[in-house]
């Protein structure tokens, strides 16, 4: 093994990651910097030290021609182990097998198959611990960089260690880059090691040669190494101190292209186009070309040159700056070419030799147009949106007709919005003739614009929309309903008037859809949740949750928690995100769990509600639903300050602000302003809750928001009463107690009643108590807590003590239950106050466990084994094992069949 010079430090580094792997434990690190630096050196010193050392080694490299082709990184990199994909669950199987086949027949989302590779490395660690070795990360193929960064977050308890290098100046928005693995920046050699790395590699150098080699060098081991190499150096590079150093050597690496022999001339050319490294398809390829046989000889003269290798069946560039050189030097017709050739030398996999035949195309083909909008219906079903677009995009330069380019250029935006590079391919949206769209096309590329990039339209948004669907909708139907789907969603959180929310409901209407079906429900429920509220409730209770599964179902919950149907809501959300997890659907599955998130919170179903928000966050590095995970954190902020998290609830309210006023979307601080409310309750500071709370009620502040303020009245008429501001809330839960009566809102209708009592004088209170008791309270747990605490301090206050023990007794059991200390103790001081002694409930077990823990023992405890639970969880199944280890002594058990019991018995 060649000893590498200056790198001590990173070898330091590199050495302890070996130890910790060898000792069981994985982890991942992420190697960048300038190219040539010495990154893929340190990467196979790594691998030499992990073989030598008994462990397996599995590595890949990214180059530019795969890039657009999903998966075809990981095919490569995992070959060694699949064998071990018969141990995984079917689901996960089948997808992890269809993803890595050439076949594009079945389904593989990308997130099951992320789930298989981490089970699939996890089970490989277990007989022997895994390096894997990922160059050039910032050339891999979207789809396989997504499921390598969700995999090296999730290895701590797995014998496997993932060791990634990048370009610096090409690693932003790479997934690797972005999950927050430890980075170790590789840096230029400084002086000595320079000058000692020259010695070895051209010892006889003249002295002012060699302070040129140095000058230009720059402490980059491959430009001291490739510099020395050059023959003649006054023309490759040296002299021209103005160029960049990159520019420097891809001069020394085209002249040194360009002076082989052919066929090897051509063998490079064909490599540098190529997305496949397999010798065969090479030099059946060249032969094509050059009109004879060509054998592997024939590359000889290009190892020889030192730019490409060549070893078990493939072959590739020694480092990319010289596949780069040689690139560079294919001429347009060449490229056309080779294509050509390449589409006739490829075996099994059509869409590889049909993406080629579209390369090779120098006008418009219809033909392969259509085979290629066929090949993207195919690679979308997959998951694979990235490659399904690439192929759109190809499609639509390929079509002759200009009206069919620009739709297909339509569709194209869409993959790639539902994609990680979306950002990379906005300057496309220029390239679409909008003329050939139609206004709901138009109008459909804006909303996917907005989306993908995080922005907002304004309130004017929504009300554009249905002014198009009403002049247009006939145009295109199914675009027009899903125009109108988006609006509704975004309108509910938007304060429109009485005209805007008419114009969207006659938009509505327009659309011929079942009154009973889903997508109706959901219009009308978000369009005037208060106006159709009644209609949409009656149309839902005729049906059973479940009736209609996965996001048909999600949008009937949507549509129940719009209306104030927060029970029936959490039953449809909750089946329906038992379907989409099932399938696969993790980006429609983060938006039903984070409406379930919501829904669970206004239940007091604490537990339940961080569950959901977690899991969100959870597939957060797999779905880009950037959204709906900063809106389920907000709910999993609110159950956190409930519990006394006070720092973390604020630290993301806060965080999370932030980008709401960054992008405008000023009616959604209403969740911050309800965490921060909640979390002076918590704090006992009632006048900061009430300040916090009331600003979600008033039109003039920025906060307001006409749907969301109902979930603040109980905490916000609470907090007026303990700060003595009562009469600052008459108007407001007067304008609520209206519009519950009007709307039937059943959510509205409780958290009036529920609050009412705090507003009546003593001579009325015991008849306006009786009123909210009788309200259906005991459905609504926060509502019934606020209720029986505000009765047991009423009765206290009329000196009727020994009846306010019930219901305070109550409320105290109902808040120490949802884990709600501060309400607990402030009901415990009121039944101190009335003469009956407190015992502090002893501190429940479950506490003891960290919110990962109990998530683990809940599933366990419901039947699920490792497997199934790793999978719900997102992670490997030897950390769920390793995490049961822990469990059972912190819950004073021993074996897995106890843990229903300690549950039950911690609450």
């Amino acid at each position: 093994m060649v000893q590498l010079i200056g790198r001590d430090s990173e070898l330091v580094v590199l050495a302890e990651s070996l130890q910790r792997v060898a000792e069981g434990s994985g982890g991942a690190l992420l190697l960048s910097g300038d190219p040539g630096v010495g990154k893929s050196a340190l990467l196979n010193e790594v691998a030499g030290q992990a073989r030598a050392a008994g462990m397996r080694v599995l590595s890949w490299a990214g180059n530019p021609a795969s890039a657009d082709w999903a998966f075809s990184g990981l095919r490569e990199l995992l070959s060694p182990v699949l064998g071990g994909a018969e141990d995984l669950l079917p689901v996960t199987r089948e997808a992890l097998v269809n993803a890595l086949s050439e076949t594009t027949a079945d389904s593989a989302p990308l997130q099951r198959v992320a789930l298989g590779v981490l089970q699939l490395l996890s089970d490989a660690g277990h007989d022997l611990p895994v390096v894997v070795i990922v160059d050039d990360v910032h050339w891999l193929d979207t789809a396989t960089s997504r499921v390598l960064a969700f995999v090296a977050r999730r290895l701590t308890d797995d014998a496997v260690l993932v060791v990634a290098a990048a370009r610096s100046d090409e690693i932003s928005g790479s997934p690797l880059a972005e999950a927050g693995l430890p980075q170790l920046v590789v840096s230029p050699l400084d002086g000595a090691a320079a000058e000692a790395l020259l010695d070895t590699r051209a010892p006889g150098t003249s002295a002012l040669v060699r302070e040129r080699i140095l000058a230009a060098a720059v402490g980059n081991p491959l430009a001291l190494t490739e510099l020395a190499r050059a023959a003649d150096l006054e023309g490759n590079g040296l002299t021209k101190s103005a160029l960049p150093l990159t520019d420097r050597l891809d001069q020394v690496f085209g002249a040194r292209a360009r002076l082989l022999p052919e066929p090897a001339r051509t063998l490079l050319a064909i490599m540098a186009v190529n997305d496949s490294d397999a010798v065969q398809e090479l030099l059946t390829a060249a032969g094509g070309l050059v009109g004879r046989s060509v054998v592997l000889d024939d590359l000889s003269p290009g190892e020889q040159a030192g730019l490409v290798w060549v070893a078990d069946g493939r072959a590739g560039f020694r480092h990319p700056l010289m596949r780069a050189a040689v690139d560079g030097a294919v001429t347009a017709d060449q490229r056309r070419a080779i294509h050509a050739v390449l589409a006739t030398s490829i075996g099994t996999d059509g869409d590889r030799r049909l993406w080629h035949r579209a390369q090779a195309a120098a006008g418009p083909d219809e033909t392969i147009a259509a085979e290629l909008e066929r090949m993207a219906q195919r690679r979308s079903e997959r998951g694979e949106n990235g490659t399904a677009a690439v192929a759109l995009e190809r499609a639509a330069r390929l079509s002759p007709d200009p009206r069919v380019a620009a739709h297909r250029f339509l569709a194209a935006i869409v993959g790639y919005s539902l994609s990680a590079e979306f950002r990379d391919r906005l300057p496309l949206l220029d390239e679409v003739d909008k003329t050939q769209l139609g206004p709901l096309g138009v109008a459909f590329l804006t909303g996917i614009q907005a989306a993908a990039t995080d922005s907002w339209l304004g309130p004017e948004h929504p009300i554009r929309e249905a002014e198009l669907v009403l002049r247009h909708g006939g145009d295109n139907p199914a675009q027009a309903i899903q125009l109108l789907l988006n609006a509704n969603l975004v309108s509910w959180w938007i304060n429109l008037d009485d005209d805007a929310r008419e114009l969207l409901i006659r938009a509505n209407r327009s659309l011929p859809l079942p009154e009973d079906g889903a997508e109706r429900l959901a219009l009308d429920a978000a369009g005037h949740p208060y106006e159709h509220g009644a209609s949409v409730r009656k149309r839902i209770s005729v049906r059973a949750a479940g009736e209609s599964r996965g996001f048909p179902g999600a949008l009937i919950g949507f549509a129940a928690h719009c209306v104030g149907a927060t029970p029936v809501a959490l039953e449809w959300l909750t089946v329906a995100a038992t379907a989409l997890r099932a399938a696969g659907e993790f980006g429609q599955l983060a938006v039903a769990l984070t409406a379930k998130a919501w829904a669970c919170t206004l239940l007091a179903q604490n537990d339940a509600a961080a569950d959901a928000a977690a899991e969100v966050i959870r597939l957060s590095d797999i779905t880009s639903e950037l959204r709906m995970t900063g809106t389920a954190a907000l709910a999993g902020a609110v159950v956190a300050a409930r519990k006394g998290e006070i720092g973390s609830a604020l630290a993301v309210a806060s965080a999370i602000e932030e980008g709401l006023i960054q992008s405008g979307f000023y009616s959604m601080l209403s969740m911050v302003q309800l965490v921060r409310g909640t979390a002076a309750l918590a704090e006992d500071d009632a006048v900061a809750a009430f300040d916090a709370l009331i600003e979600v009620c008033l039109p003039d502040e920025r906060s307001y928001q006409q749907n969301a303020r109902v979930w603040v009245l109980t905490d916000l008429m609470d907090a007026a009463a303990l700060s003595g501001r009562l009469d600052d809330v008459r108007a407001v839960h007067a304008e609520f107690t209206e519009l519950a009566r009007r709307s039937g809102s059943p959510h509205l209708l409780v958290s009036v009643a529920a609050s009412a009592p705090l507003l009546a004088d003593d001579a009325d209170a015991g008849v306006v108590f009786d009123s909210a008791f009788a309200s259906g309270v005991e459905q609504w747990p926060w509502q019934h807590g606020s209720l029986l605490l505000a009765y047991g301090r009423w009765l206290r206050r009329q000196r009727r003590r020994t009846e306010s023990r019930e219901p305070l007794r109550a409320a105290y059991a109902l808040y120490t239950t949802m884990g709600a200390l501060a309400w607990a103790e402030r009901a415990a001081v009121e039944l101190r106050a009335s003469g009956e002694p407190v015992t502090a409930r002893p501190r429940r077990a479950t506490s003891q466990l960290s919110a990962q823990e109990l998530n683990i023992a809940k599933l366990a405890a419901e039947g699920l084994n490792n497997r199934e639970i790793a999978e719900r969880l997102f992670l490997s199944h030897r950390t769920v094992r390793n995490n049961l280890y822990r469990i059972f002594p912190k819950l004073g058990i021993s074996a897995r069949n106890e843990l229903a019991r300690a549950l039950d018995e911690t609450g």
